[in-house]
């Protein structure tokens, strides 16, 4: 490999991480900001998750392709891969493969739910109200499906995959995503870095079948929001109706 192929290479990696991350960090951020804002400010109303679902809807609007600047246009949409699945990604030969995908992380949701049932319910008092509780319960779950979705297995791994194939990017990717969770910590982000890491890489082979982060997006939704509840919450509406 000669040094100007090493250094193209090296750019390709480096723009599909930071193009990645960029991704997150504008959707992700906003919900953090003002979600924690409303728990203070009038949070006898949900207009944090309001606001936030408006920019996710405009952020993805301009991440596929709408919008200044014309000459990105075609990259942008390409990278993102919010379209359709492909006809054929749940029929015929491909069909066991996107079904078998999809139960795989299904049921490691489902595991996850188990294995967090019965520990100690977390402390709610920063959702001071019914409004709050439930915007942080869905907005929380769609923020982070949507979000980490189009990051991670939409602008950085078909950036990587054009150059490297499905499994550096994949690989990649999947690393990148499993370091990025060291906002909870360094400690908790290394004892889950490996469930991190086999969610990512199921992730990334469902977006590759079905050339689409759509699919992804739903199970990742309905996922987060699941453990959420039944998970952490025990499953118990209560938590989230009960008057301040």
């Amino acid at each position: 490999m000669t040094q100007a192929s090493a250094m193209s290479e090296a750019w390709i990696v480096t723009r599909a991480i930071v193009t990645g991350l960029l991704v997150a960090v504008a959707g992700v951020a906003p919900w953090v900001w003002l979600g924690s804002l409303n728990a203070r400010v009038y949070p006898e109303w949900p207009w944090a998750a309001a606001l936030v679902l408006l920019w996710i809807i405009a952020l993805l609007w301009w991440l596929n392709g709408g919008g200044p600047p014309r000459a990105w246009r075609a990259f942008r949409r390409e990278a993102l891969r919010l379209s359709p699945p492909k006809p054929d990604a749940f029929s015929g030969e491909n069909r066991a493969g996107t079904y078998g995908l999809i139960a795989v992380i299904a049921g490691i949701y489902v595991f996850w739910v188990l294995v967090t049932i019965g520990q100690p319910t977390p402390d709610l008092s920063e959702y001071p109200t019914p409004a709050i509780r439930i915007s942080a319960l869905l907005m929380g779950a769609f923020v982070s499906g949507v979000v980490e979705e189009a990051a991670y297995r939409g602008y950085m791994q078909s950036q990587l995959e054009a150059r490297f194939g499905v499994g550096a990017a994949i690989a990649i990717t999947s690393v990148v995503f499993a370091l990025s969770h060291i906002t909870h910590g360094l400690v908790p982000m290394l004892l889950m870095a490996p469930g991190y890491i086999v969610a990512a890489v199921l992730y990334g082979l469902l977006a590759h079948r079905t050339g689409s982060i759509l699919p992804g997006m739903a199970l990742h939704v309905i996922g987060d929001a699941a453990h959420t509840f039944f998970g952490l919450l025990g499953g118990d509406a209560s938590l989230l109706l009960r008057s301040p």
